[in-house]
């Protein structure tokens, strides 16, 4: 898992209630003609088969969290919202458990298990699974 800086995202100038609900996403400076939910990528790595992508809403009261997995042709192939309905999603800490797995820390105590199965093992089984676990 290497952090990278290869991504950004569209930058919005209009007060945030007035923003779009998607950004279009940049991969050294070209334009993807991809469009992701939120506004701030806040983590970003590269694997051997993907690039994963933490991006954030800004809003630190009512944080929401996307996930966004990418194949290595830059095209999306899973996504995971961790929307703030009644919570708040603000990512404290992203950690590599074993190869795909990650566990992911929100507000210092909210802990998630994130398994990436891409390419996929079976025509059937999501790219993207999160559980609820513990620290």
């Amino acid at each position: 898992m290497i952090a990278i800086d290869k991504f950004t995202i569209q930058q919005h100038e209009e007060k945030y209630e007035e923003r779009p609900l998607k950004s279009l996403l940049y991969f050294d400076g070209k334009d993807l003609n991809l469009k992701v939910s939120g506004l701030v990528i806040e983590k970003q790595f590269e694997l051997p088969d993907y690039f994963l992508l933490l991006i954030n809403w800004d809003c630190p009261f009512e944080e929401g969290c996307e996930i966004v997995v990418l194949n290595k042709s830059l095209k999306i192939v899973a996504s995971h919202s961790f929307t703030p309905f009644y919570n708040s999603y603000l990512l404290s800490s992203i950690n590599e458990q074993s190869q795909n797995h990650y566990q992911l820390v929100f507000n210092g105590s909210d802990c998630f298990e994130l398994t990436i199965d891409y390419p996929k093992q079976s025509l059937f089984s999501k790219v993207v699974k999160v559980s609820k676990s513990t620290l």
